[in-house]
């Protein structure tokens, strides 16, 4: 049995996840911000293990560290993420920027140190940080985000982490893990694009195949609608 690490896993497009991922026996580590949510998924998921934890709190990889300590990792899902409505410079605040970059990024390098010695007992690990469309330097400069309503903070932060997981991937390729970021199409959520049309079962679903049929390969950067996406 493989084992999956998924943050964010309470709602949205990680619920969605953990529920595919269990479908293929994968056993489940699931990150959730408070008790609640670990009640309500414990209910759903009586055999996955949980870590209650804000990703962005500065205890949060140590406490990772100290749960995976006997666990070998075969997959981790860096899948929370924040956005903020402020598509425009007057409406954009410093704040905003601060609280997506923790997340969206900061968030995610702590994941990854603090699951690193488990992801390293496996023999074929794999990293997967959620990204989005938004977060290409390319697509932004040719103007495919112009009127769009994207915050500058969402963009901005997911740039940042598309460029993490290009540092992860030629760090980590050296000692076997592979490293990619999957924008996961334009999902019917809270967080939602203005032209969101798939459901985050149906974006999991491809996620998963794409893992399963082993086609990601390290440093790609791809869209479960449309393939692979420019940097």
């Amino acid at each position: 049995m493989k084992n999956v690490l998924i943050t964010g896993a309470n709602r949205g497009l990680g619920l969605a996840l953990a529920h595919e991922f269990d479908k293929h026996d994968y056993c489940l580590y699931l990150v959730v911000r408070s008790n609640t949510a670990k009640t309500e998924l414990a209910v759903v998921f009586p055999k996955a293990k949980f870590l209650i934890s804000d990703v962005t709190s500065d205890s949060y990889e140590s406490k990772l560290s100290e749960w995976l300590e006997l666990v070998s990792l075969d997959l981790v899902i860096n899948n929370a993420g924040s956005g903020t409505k402020a598509p425009t410079l007057e409406l954009t605040r410093p704040e905003y920027l601060r609280k997506e970059f923790e997340t969206n990024c900061i968030a995610v390098l702590s994941t990854v140190k603090g699951s690193l010695d488990s992801l390293q007992r496996s023999e074929e690990a794999l990293i997967v940080n959620i990204s989005s469309r938004r977060g290409s330097l390319k697509m932004q400069s040719e103007l495919a985000a112009k009127g769009s309503g994207c915050s500058y903070s969402y963009r901005i932060s997911k740039a940042a982490q598309n460029m993490l997981t290009l540092c992860l991937a030629d760090d980590l390729e050296d000692i076997g893990i592979k490293v990619v970021a999957i924008h996961p199409g334009r999902l019917l959520t809270t967080m939602g694009s203005s032209d969101a049309h798939m459901s985050p079962a149906e974006s999991a679903s491809r996620i998963v195949q794409l893992i399963e049929s082993k086609q990601l390969k390290n440093r790609d950067y791809v869209s479960v609608e449309t393939g692979l996406l420019p940097w």
